[in-house]
Protein backbone atom coordinates (compact mmCIF):
# COMPACT_ATOMS: atom_id res chain seq x y z
CA UNK A 1 0.00 0.00 0.00
CA UNK A 2 2.88 2.30 0.77
CA UNK A 3 4.30 1.83 -2.81
CA UNK A 4 0.93 2.70 -4.29
CA UNK A 5 0.81 5.93 -2.19
CA UNK A 6 4.28 6.97 -3.29
CA UNK A 7 3.38 6.35 -6.91
CA UNK A 8 0.30 8.60 -6.58
CA UNK A 9 2.41 11.22 -4.86
CA UNK A 10 5.01 11.08 -7.69
CA UNK A 11 2.29 11.33 -10.38
CA UNK A 12 0.70 14.29 -8.58
CA UNK A 13 4.10 16.01 -8.26
CA UNK A 14 4.89 15.51 -11.96
CA UNK A 15 1.38 16.70 -12.86
CA UNK A 16 1.73 19.92 -10.84
CA UNK A 17 5.25 20.58 -12.14
CA UNK A 18 3.89 20.23 -15.67
CA UNK A 19 0.97 22.60 -14.90
CA UNK A 20 3.34 25.18 -13.37
CA UNK A 21 5.77 24.92 -16.32
CA UNK A 22 2.98 25.34 -18.88
CA UNK A 23 1.56 28.23 -16.87
CA UNK A 24 4.95 29.96 -16.76
CA UNK A 25 5.44 29.46 -20.52
CA UNK A 26 1.93 30.78 -21.18
CA UNK A 27 2.56 33.84 -19.02
CA UNK A 28 5.90 34.48 -20.77
CA UNK A 29 4.28 34.18 -24.21
CA UNK A 30 1.37 36.45 -23.23
CA UNK A 31 3.66 39.18 -21.87
CA UNK A 32 5.83 39.04 -25.01
CA UNK A 33 2.85 39.33 -27.37
CA UNK A 34 0.96 41.98 -25.38
CA UNK A 35 3.93 43.96 -24.10
CA UNK A 36 3.89 47.74 -24.46
CA UNK A 37 6.53 48.91 -26.94
CA UNK A 38 9.57 50.44 -25.37
CA UNK A 39 10.13 54.16 -25.93
CA UNK A 40 13.09 53.36 -28.20
CA UNK A 41 10.84 51.22 -30.45
CA UNK A 42 8.27 53.99 -30.84
CA UNK A 43 10.68 56.88 -31.32
CA UNK A 44 10.65 58.39 -34.80
CA UNK A 45 13.82 58.07 -36.81
CA UNK A 46 15.76 61.22 -37.46
CA UNK A 47 14.88 62.78 -40.82
CA UNK A 48 17.70 63.12 -43.36
CA UNK A 49 19.88 66.20 -42.75
CA UNK A 50 18.48 69.25 -44.51
CA UNK A 51 15.08 67.62 -45.13
CA UNK A 52 11.94 69.70 -45.06
CA UNK A 53 8.75 68.53 -43.38
CA UNK A 54 5.54 68.70 -45.43
CA UNK A 55 1.99 67.41 -44.89
CA UNK A 56 0.36 65.23 -47.55
CA UNK A 57 -2.76 66.62 -49.20
CA UNK A 58 -3.20 63.73 -51.65
CA UNK A 59 -1.25 61.59 -54.14
CA UNK A 60 -1.92 62.39 -57.81
CA UNK A 61 -0.63 59.12 -59.25
CA UNK A 62 2.12 56.60 -58.48
CA UNK A 63 4.97 59.11 -58.50
CA UNK A 64 3.44 62.54 -57.78
CA UNK A 65 1.95 64.01 -54.61
CA UNK A 66 0.26 67.25 -53.61
CA UNK A 67 1.50 68.46 -50.23
CA UNK A 68 0.91 71.42 -47.97
CA UNK A 69 4.18 73.18 -47.26
CA UNK A 70 5.55 76.13 -45.39
CA UNK A 71 8.45 77.81 -47.19
CA UNK A 72 11.65 76.02 -46.26
CA UNK A 73 14.94 74.69 -47.59
CA UNK A 74 13.34 72.48 -50.29
CA UNK A 75 9.99 74.08 -51.13
CA UNK A 76 10.17 77.86 -51.30
CA UNK A 77 6.40 78.34 -51.31
CA UNK A 78 3.65 78.14 -48.73
CA UNK A 79 0.43 76.23 -49.37
CA UNK A 80 -0.34 73.36 -51.74
CA UNK A 81 2.47 72.34 -54.09
CA UNK A 82 3.10 69.35 -56.33
CA UNK A 83 6.02 67.00 -55.75
CA UNK A 84 7.47 64.63 -58.35
CA UNK A 85 9.42 61.70 -56.89
CA UNK A 86 12.91 61.49 -58.40
CA UNK A 87 14.56 58.46 -59.96
CA UNK A 88 11.36 56.52 -60.60
CA UNK A 89 8.50 56.50 -63.11
CA UNK A 90 5.09 54.99 -62.37
CA UNK A 91 2.69 53.84 -65.10
CA UNK A 92 0.28 56.63 -66.04
CA UNK A 93 -3.22 56.71 -64.53
CA UNK A 94 -4.38 58.45 -67.72
CA UNK A 95 -2.51 56.83 -70.59
CA UNK A 96 -2.49 58.00 -74.21
CA UNK A 97 -5.95 56.48 -74.76
CA UNK A 98 -7.30 57.92 -71.49
CA UNK A 99 -7.27 54.62 -69.61
CA UNK A 100 -4.80 53.60 -66.89
CA UNK A 101 -1.64 51.85 -68.02
CA UNK A 102 -0.89 48.42 -66.61
CA UNK A 103 -0.08 48.63 -62.87
CA UNK A 104 -0.94 52.36 -62.62
CA UNK A 105 -3.74 51.72 -60.11
CA UNK A 106 -1.48 49.51 -57.97
CA UNK A 107 1.33 52.08 -57.92
CA UNK A 108 -1.15 54.81 -56.99
CA UNK A 109 -2.63 52.63 -54.23
CA UNK A 110 0.82 51.93 -52.76
CA UNK A 111 1.73 55.63 -52.76
CA UNK A 112 -1.60 56.35 -51.00
CA UNK A 113 -0.62 53.79 -48.34
CA UNK A 114 2.81 55.37 -47.86
CA UNK A 115 1.55 58.96 -48.05
CA UNK A 116 -2.12 59.20 -47.07
CA UNK A 117 -3.73 62.61 -46.61
CA UNK A 118 -2.61 64.33 -43.43
CA UNK A 119 0.61 62.35 -42.99
CA UNK A 120 4.04 63.88 -42.64
CA UNK A 121 6.72 63.41 -45.28
CA UNK A 122 10.32 64.54 -45.15
CA UNK A 123 11.65 65.67 -48.53
CA UNK A 124 15.05 66.41 -50.03
CA UNK A 125 15.89 67.85 -53.44
CA UNK A 126 18.65 66.87 -55.85
CA UNK A 127 20.48 69.20 -58.24
CA UNK A 128 17.42 70.50 -60.08
CA UNK A 129 14.67 71.82 -57.83
CA UNK A 130 11.74 71.84 -60.31
CA UNK A 131 10.67 70.24 -63.55
CA UNK A 132 9.14 72.02 -66.60
CA UNK A 133 5.66 71.46 -65.07
CA UNK A 134 6.70 73.46 -61.95
CA UNK A 135 6.65 70.38 -59.72
CA UNK A 136 9.29 70.13 -57.00
CA UNK A 137 11.65 67.23 -57.71
CA UNK A 138 12.25 65.32 -54.48
CA UNK A 139 13.18 62.21 -52.61
CA UNK A 140 10.68 61.50 -49.82
CA UNK A 141 10.71 59.65 -46.50
CA UNK A 142 7.78 58.79 -44.25
CA UNK A 143 7.76 59.74 -40.57
CA UNK A 144 8.89 56.17 -39.71
CA UNK A 145 11.91 56.47 -42.02
CA UNK A 146 10.66 54.56 -45.09
CA UNK A 147 12.34 55.87 -48.25
CA UNK A 148 9.24 56.26 -50.44
CA UNK A 149 11.02 56.29 -53.82
CA UNK A 150 12.91 53.07 -52.99
CA UNK A 151 9.85 51.35 -51.49
CA UNK A 152 7.93 51.84 -54.74
CA UNK A 153 10.93 50.56 -56.73
CA UNK A 154 11.47 47.52 -54.49
CA UNK A 155 7.83 46.45 -54.78
CA UNK A 156 7.84 46.69 -58.56
CA UNK A 157 5.40 49.59 -58.69
CA UNK A 158 7.68 51.80 -60.79
CA UNK A 159 10.42 51.76 -63.41
CA UNK A 160 13.77 53.47 -63.05
CA UNK A 161 14.00 57.00 -64.44
CA UNK A 162 17.55 58.33 -64.21
CA UNK A 163 17.75 61.90 -65.49
CA UNK A 164 21.09 63.65 -64.98
CA UNK A 165 22.05 65.62 -63.01
CA UNK A 166 19.51 64.28 -60.45
CA UNK A 167 21.32 61.08 -59.53
CA UNK A 168 21.99 61.30 -55.78
CA UNK A 169 20.09 58.08 -54.96
CA UNK A 170 20.17 56.45 -58.38
CA UNK A 171 22.37 53.47 -57.45
CA UNK A 172 19.96 52.53 -54.63
CA UNK A 173 16.90 53.01 -56.85
CA UNK A 174 18.46 51.12 -59.77
CA UNK A 175 19.30 48.17 -57.51
CA UNK A 176 15.77 48.15 -56.05
CA UNK A 177 14.19 48.13 -59.53
CA UNK A 178 16.52 45.32 -60.63
CA UNK A 179 15.61 43.20 -57.58
CA UNK A 180 11.91 43.71 -58.31
CA UNK A 181 12.43 42.84 -62.00
CA UNK A 182 14.41 39.68 -61.16
CA UNK A 183 11.74 38.56 -58.67
CA UNK A 184 8.95 39.55 -61.10
CA UNK A 185 7.28 41.75 -58.46
CA UNK A 186 4.54 44.16 -59.39
CA UNK A 187 4.52 45.41 -62.93
CA UNK A 188 7.48 43.18 -63.83
CA UNK A 189 5.38 40.06 -63.36
CA UNK A 190 2.03 41.42 -64.48
CA UNK A 191 2.53 43.78 -67.41
CA UNK A 192 3.51 42.72 -70.92
CA UNK A 193 6.40 44.62 -72.49
CA UNK A 194 7.74 46.31 -69.35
Amino acid sequence: MRLHGRRRELVATVFWLLVLTLGALGWWWYTRVHAEPTPAATASPTPPPGAQRVRVSHPLDGDSIVVIATAGPVVDATGEVQLRLLGIDAPELHGADGTPQCWADSAYTRLKQLAPPGRTLWILPDTQRRDPYDRYLVYAWTADGTFVNADLAERGDVRELAIPPNLAHQRELHDAVERARAARHGLWGNCVGT
